[in-house]
């Protein structure tokens, strides 16, 4: 009797799902099905568990999750995304960078840099003027990834940014970027009261191979005083002298 039924519903067009059919769901089943519970834990665990997953067939339930009533679970499912980067989620990830929680913005911002699709940019240069810095941030670091050129002019206004956490993901930015028009500026900020701005400088200073700046460089190497930043800096002198010229 089960086979006629099968055979019936086959006949028809209908897909049964394994539960119809008696069977036990696959995991990844078992995971969405939990994304329609009524405890925000444990949404966030089943979103926790399909980005380990990294199955393609996840993106669309983590989609929609991105308007889930819980900004935690929001943030979460941003962030599974990033782990299987599909074209599908981008424009769902451009409409969470105006959400109404700053972690939430946050989240979408790094993860549209991790998906390497250029639709991406121009928003992210826009996020840049988000008045909470670790967003800003974020966005920095998110067109890092991208390392598109249009982003430079933007990129090198945020090296006078007060919040050092930006300074900071500008350098390092624009060091992605491997931009020579940085140079200048990132030599500015190796004299930056803020250890991990002038560390980011230094490092990008390096990325970017530009001679010009191994002077700045080995002066700021010899007047650092934290043993930490100096060993850092060092490596990126040795860097910057093994760069060819140009």
């Amino acid at each position: 009797m089960k086979l006629k039924i099968m055979v019936a519903a086959c006949g028809l067009g209908l897909a049964l799902s394994p539960m119809a059919l008696g069977q036990k769901p696959d995991d990844l089943t078992q995971q969405v099905q939990r994304l329609k519970s009524t405890s925000a834990a444990d949404r966030h665990d089943a979103i926790d568990k399909l980005a380990e997953m990294e199955d393609a067939r996840a993106v669309e339930p983590l989609i929609g999750m991105l308007k889930d009533a819980n900004a935690e679970v929001r943030a979460a499912a941003a962030n599974a995304l990033g782990a299987t980067p599909d074209k599908r989620a981008v424009e769902p990830l451009i409409a969470l960078l105006k959400d109404e929680v700053a972690f939430v913005r946050s989240a979408a911002a790094r993860v549209l840099g991790q998906m390497g699709d250029k639709r991406a940019v121009e928003p992210l240069m826009a996020t840049l003027k988000d008045p909470n810095s670790s967003v800003c941030a974020a966005a920095v670091m998110g067109l890092g990834a991208l390392k598109d050129e249009r982003a430079v002019p933007a990129l090198l206004l945020l090296i006078r940014e007060p919040a050092p956490d930006v300074r900071a993901a500008a350098a390092a930015a624009l060091g992605d970027l491997r931009d020579r028009r940085a140079v200048d500026s990132l030599i500015i900020l190796l004299k930056d009261e803020m250890r991990e701005v002038k560390l980011a400088a230094a490092l990008a200073l390096a990325d970017i191979g530009d001679r010009r700046a191994l002077s700045a460089l080995n002066e700021a190497v010899t007047g650092e005083r934290e043993e930490e930043t100096r060993t850092k800096m060092q490596e990126a002198l040795r860097r910057l002298r093994a760069a060819p010229e140009q």
